[in-house]
C-alpha cells in the first residue's frame, strides 16, 4: 500500500529528519569538540565514537519516524558527498542546510511561495561563492601545506608526514593509506604502479620473497585471449634475439597450454616470462593500458582495431630499464621508453579533464592516472594500539590527504568559519537595497547562515557569548579570526587555521543549494518495501528511489 503526505505535513517531516541528522554531526564542528557515540543494535561491545560528521552521517542508515527519515536521508547524501570529494566540510554544510530550511520553513508557513525564495537563495549563494573567491590563497610552501593538514587532521605527526609526501609528490601523488603498527611512519616508492593479477605462480617459483625485479624488460600491451603456443614461441625468440633480459606480457586471457609455457621458461638462464592481466572495470583496464604503453612507449594491440597476435613486430612491443611485479601489481621504476613529450602532454590534457569533471568516480580514475603518469607514490603507516584505533587513524589520513589535494589544487581560505562570515557585509548590502519580500528574505536568511558556522564552533567550545566575537572577527581586517585554543582574535592565515577553499564553496553550494531544493518538496511518497541505500548514493543503476517528488 503506497501512503502519499503532503503539505504542510512534508516540510514538517522533513524539517525533523534534517534536524535529527545535523543535530548529530554538527556537534564535530571545531578543535575543541567530544567525538558523536553511535550504538548500533547488530555491534557487540561498546558504542562508535566518531568526529568526523561525513562519516556519521554514513552510519545512519534509517530513522524510525518513515516521515522524518526522507528529511534525514537527504541531508545524508549531501553529507557524505561532500565527505567523499573534499575530505572535510560536512559538518559546516550540515550547519548550513539546517539553517537554511529552517529559517526557509518559517517564511514558507507564514505565507511565502517556495520557488520564489529558492530563486533568491540561488541568487545570493552566488554572492557568497564570490565573496569566497576574494579570499583565496594558494599553497606553496611545506609549511603551509602542513598547516592545511593540521587543520584537518589534529594530529602534528600526520600533519608533518602528510605535508613532506605532498611537497615531493605534488596533489596528484599516488598516496595509500595502511595498518601499520605501534607508531605514524611513511615510506616513498619510485615509478609508477598499476593493479594486476598473475594467472600462475609458477613465475614465482625459486623466487626469494613476493617480488620479482625485471631488469632490461620488453612490454606487450594488449587485450589478446592467447592461446597460440606458435606465436608466444616466436615473439620470446624475437625477445631474446633483440637482447631483451625478460618480456612482460599483458592480455586478456591465457590458455593452459600458454601458462604451461611459462614453467618451460623458467628454466631459461638469464631470461624471465611474466603474464599479467590487468584488473578493475573496463574504463580502469583501459586506462591501465593507456598508461603503460605512454611510459614504456609501446602500443596497446586492441583486437577490435585489427591487431593479431599473429603478426607483433618488435616496435610495437614498449620497454624499461628497470620493473618489478608481485602478485597483485606490477610497475616500472625507471627506464621507460617513452616519448617525454608526449607524456607531459597527455597529462596536461588529463588535468584539464579533471578540473572540468564533475563525476566523483570519474576523477579518482583520472587523478590516479596523473599520478601515475607523474610518476612516484608513498604510503602512510597508521598506528594504533588496536584495530579500531588503526582503523580510525587510517580513516584520518585518509580524509585529510583528500581535503590537502583539493587545497593544494584550488587554494585555502581563512577557517574557523572566518571565511563565510566575511560574506555578511555584501549580503547586508544587498539585502538593504532589494526591494521584493522573497528576495529581502532570502537574504535575510543567508545572513544567518553565513554565521551558523562560526557561531557553532564557539558553542562547541563552550564560549559564553558568541555574538560578542562575531562582532570582533567582522570589525577585524580581512584575514581576520577568533582562535578558540588561544581565546582570542588573530590572523587565521598566520596561526595556521585555514581550510580547503575548494571544500567551503562546495559546504556553501551542497548546504545552501541542498536546502533551497529541499524546501520545494511538495509531498512524500512512501511506498511498500523501498529499496535501502546502505551506503550513500549506494544503490544499483536504474533503481527507482522515488521517495519524494518534486513540484
Amino acid at each position: 500500500m503506497t501512503r502519499v503526505l503532503s503539505q504542510p505535513h512534508t516540510r514538517e517531516a522533513l524539517k525533523a529528519g534534517i534536524d535529527m541528522l545535523a543535530d548529530a554531526v554538527t556537534p564535530t564542528l571545531g578543535p575543541l569538540t567530544g567525538p558523536v557515540a553511535l550504538d548500533d543494535a547488530n555491534r557487540k561491545g561498546s558504542p562508535e565514537l566518531l568526529d568526523d560528521g561525513g562519516t556519521i552521517a554514513r552510519r545512519i542508515l534509517q530513522l524510525e519516524d518513515p516521515d522524518a527519515d526522507v528529511g534525514a536521508m537527504l541531508l545524508r547524501e549531501t553529507l557524505w558527498a561532500q565527505r567523499e570529494r573534499y575530505g572535510d566540510g560536512a559538518a559546516t554544510t550540515a550547519a548550513l542546510y539546517q539553517t537554511v530550511y529552517a529559517e526557509g520553513h518559517r517564511f514558507i508557513n507564514a505565507g511565502g511561495d517556495a520557488m520564489l525564495l529558492r530563486r533568491g537563495l540561488e541568487a545570493g549563494l552566488k554572492v557568497m561563492l564570490d565573496e569566497l573567491r576574494q579570499q583565496v590563497r594558494m599553497v606553496s610552501t611545506p609549511e603551509e601545506m602542513e598547516r592545511v593538514a593540521l587543520s584537518v587532521s589534529g594530529d602534528r605527526d600526520i600533519a608533518a608526514s602528510l605535508a613532506e609526501i605532498f611537497d615531493l609528490l605534488g596533489p596528484h601523488g599516488a598516496i595509500e593509506a595502511r595498518d601499520g603498527g605501534r607508531e605514524l611512519g611513511h615510506e616513498f616508492f619510485l615509478g609508477s604502479f598499476w593493479e594486476g593479477k598473475v594467472p600462475s605462480n609458477i613465475v614465482f617459483d625459486g623466487v626469494v620473497g613476493e617480488r620479482i625485479e625485471l631488469k632490461n624488460t620488453a612490454w606487450l600491451i594488449s587485450d589478446f585471449e592467447l592461446d597460440d603456443l606458435g606465436t608466444l614461441v616466436k615473439l620470446v625468440t624475437a625477445v631474446v634475439q633483440a637482447g631483451y633480459e625478460s618480456l612482460v606480457i599483458l592480455a586478456k586471457t591465457f590458455s593452459e597450454q600458454i601458462i604451461a609455457a611459462q614453467g618451460a621458461n623458467s628454466r631459461m638462464e638469464g631470461f624471465r616470462l611474466v603474464y599479467l592481466e590487468p584488473t578493475g572495470l573496463v574504463d580502469e583496464q583501459e586506462a591501465a593500458l593507456e598508461d603503460l604503453a605512454l611510459i614504456t612507449g609501446g602500443q596497446v594491440l586492441r583486437t577490435i582495431s585489427g591487431h593479431n597476435s599473429d603478426r607483433i613486430t618488435l616496435d610495437q612491443l614498449g620497454a624499461s630499464e628497470l620493473a618489478w611485479v608481485d602478485r597483485n601489481r606490477f610497475g616500472v621504476i625507471a627506464g621507460g621508453g617513452g616519448d617525454e613529450n608526449a607524456l607531459e602532454q597527455d597529462v596536461d590534457s588529463l588535468e584539464t579533464l579533471y578540473k572540468n569533471c564533475d563525476d566523483e568516480r570519474r576523477r579518482l580514475l583520472l587523478r590516479a592516472r596523473i599520478g601515475r603518469l607523474r610518476g612516484g607514490g608513498a604510503v602512510v603507516y597508521a598506528a594504533g594500539s588496536s584495530k579500531s584505533e588503526m582503523r580510525y587513524q587510517t580513516e584520518l589520513i585518509t580524509r585529510t590527504v583528500a581535503a590537502m589535494r583539493s587545497a593544494l589544487l584550488e587554494g585555502i581560505v581563512p577557517g574557523g568559519g572566518t571565511a563565510l562570515l566575511r560574506s555578511v557585509k555584501r549580503l547586508r548590502e544587498c539585502y538593504e537595497a532589494s526591494v521584493d519580500l522573497h528576495d529581502k528574505t532570502a537574504w535575510k536568511i543567508l545572513m544567518k547562515a553565513a554565521e551558523a558556522p562560526c557561531r557553532m564552533l564557539l558553542a562547541n567550545a563552550g564560549h559564553e557569548a558568541p555574538a560578542i566575537v562575531l562582532a570582533e572577527i567582522q570589525a577585524g581586517a580581512n584575514g581576520a579570526g577568533y582562535d578558540l585554543r588561544a581565546g582570542r582574535i588573530v590572523d587565521m592565515h598566520d596561526e595556521g587555521v585555514v581550510d580547503s577553499a575548494a571544500a567551503q564553496m562546495a559546504a556553501l553550494r551542497n548546504g545552501i543549494g541542498g536546502a533551497a531544493l529541499a524546501l520545494t518538496v511538495e509531498r512524500i511518497v512512501h511506498r511498500v518495501n523501498p529499496p535501502l541505500a546502505i551506503e550513500p548514493g549506494g544503490l544499483p543503476s536504474g533503481s527507482d528511489i522515488g521517495n519524494i517528488e518534486l513540484k
